[in-house]
């Protein structure tokens, strides 16, 4: 790997002239690397006794992606910043990602924690000891996150086969409250799975939704689908009203006749989840957004000149949709980023493109072969997922840099982003 030249303090080093012209594999670097911005006066009057408290109070009224950047000042800075007691005050934004080692521990989606920034002791425990040692607990699974809080799977013991249930928890607080079955009987044991007729089987898709700047209640939102392509069903829960209910069925049906719901995470957006749909008949992929009721509240219809539309995210307050180039060999050879510039006249700006090979290193690939983990909600940044050696890395749209983050090992399961919330909150009436 090239060594990059060394930057003198306070002289900003000029981008690269184009992207043609960068080397892919001299971009690849560990982003705890990125070069920081000393400012030795401010260092100087913190050590010399400058009180914390109204430095934080100046800092709490900033928005979360200054507060990242002004982490990377200096040590002082970092450190008066990543303080747990002062924490409280400070926007949030995406601190690491959650993930399991499928090797070791099969079937467990959680357990380990990444901070893309190298810092070794993460904000919670990734084991989650105070939900896996509750009594009678027999099994939970990660399904996803929202602004702090994360959505579990579970059954106890004494559960027959059909009654799975959820958890819902702040890992910063340890706070947690389990939510009851919705009737629907949950993921087929392994041996199911290696059934040929397992892909006839019904299989559900459950999100969480939570905006603590709306409300302090949260939402779930499951979807019913029979052999990938027919969704049988809407059901949604809400920590207000603690009952389930179903959507009418003529809601869901403008999805599309034969519509496959992306099993990747939603994207909740301005109280609403977003899910890429693709209809086979129609041959044409659409973003839905579905409230907390479980009812359609907009349908955006993607072009397919734009690309495959592979991602669906947010970041920046603005929807994000991930596409690639495909060409006469079904290969990707290039991924396009749009930003949802206008969201009631649906206008797609192209946002940043990059080359496979900048990517990944090789000219192609097929989209089985990578995954898009998650925009940085508050940078320019995008995480990946190589499967081939199994690496998280990050793609910085403004340094044109490819990062290495950490090597995942196999059999990880998903990678789950964490953005933490530090309050407590009512509708989690349980704490460890």
């Amino acid at each position: 790997m090239a060594h990059h030249a060394a930057e003198e303090p306070g002289v900003i080093q000029p981008p690269p002239a184009s992207a043609a012209a960068v080397d892919p594999v001299r971009l690849r670097r560990p982003l705890a690397a990125l070069p920081s911005s000393p400012t030795s006066a401010v260092d100087g009057a913190m050590e010399n006794g400058l009180p914390d408290d109204p430095l934080v109070e100046v800092l709490s009224r900033l928005p979360a992606k200054s507060i990242c950047r002004f982490k990377c000042v200096s040590k002082p800075w970092r450190n008066l910043i990543a303080d747990r007691l002062r924490c409280r005050k400070f926007p949030q934004t995406l601190q690491g990602f959650i993930y399991g080692d499928g090797e070791a521990r099969a079937g467990e989606n959680y357990g380990h924690f990444i901070n893309p920034l190298g810092k070794p002791v993460p904000l919670i425990d990734p084991s989650f000891t105070f939900l896996t040692k509750l009594p009678g607990v027999e099994k939970i699974v990660l399904l996803g996150s929202c602004k702090g809080l994360l959505l579990f799977g579970h059954r106890r013991v004494s559960d027959i086969y059909d009654s799975l249930g959820y958890i819902v928890c702040n890992p910063a607080t340890e706070q947690w409250v389990a939510v009851p079955s919705s009737g629907w009987s949950p993921w087929p044991d392994s041996e199911a799975e290696e059934d040929e007729d397992y892909c006839t089987e019904e299989y559900v898709l459950t999100h969480l939704i939570f905006d603590p700047a709306v409300s302090p209640h949260f939402q779930l939102v499951q979807l019913w689908q029979e052999s990938y392509r027919s969704l049988a069903g809407v059901h949604t829960y809400s920590s207000e009203t603690g009952v389930w209910k179903s959507t009418k069925r003529r809601d869901w049906k403008r999805w599309g006749l034969d519509g496959i719901i992306s099993t990747a995470a939603g994207c909740p957006l301005n109280g609403m989840l977003h899910l890429k749909v693709d209809e086979l008949y129609e041959r044409r992929s659409i973003i839905v957004a579905v409230d907390g009721e479980g009812k359609t509240s907009r349908i955006i219809h993607w072009i397919e000149k734009r690309g495959f539309p592979d991602f669906v995210g947010q970041s920046h307050g603005h929807l994000y949709c991930i596409s690639g180039d495909i060409n006469d060999s079904d290969m990707i050879t290039e991924l396009s980023i749009w930003v949802l510039e206008d969201y009631h006249t649906e206008e797609w700006v192209l946002k940043h493109s990059v080359s496979i090979l900048q990517l990944f290193g090789k000219m192609s690939c097929r989209f089985d072969s990578y995954e898009v983990v998650t925009i940085h909600p508050d940078r320019n940044l995008v995480f990946f997922v190589e499967y081939g050696d199994c690496k998280l890395i990050s793609y910085d749209m403004d340094s044109k840099e490819v990062c290495d983050v950490c090597t995942l090992g196999r059999g990880y399961g998903c990678i789950t982003p964490y953005v933490p919330y530090f309050s407590d909150l009512s509708v989690l009436e349980n704490k460890h």
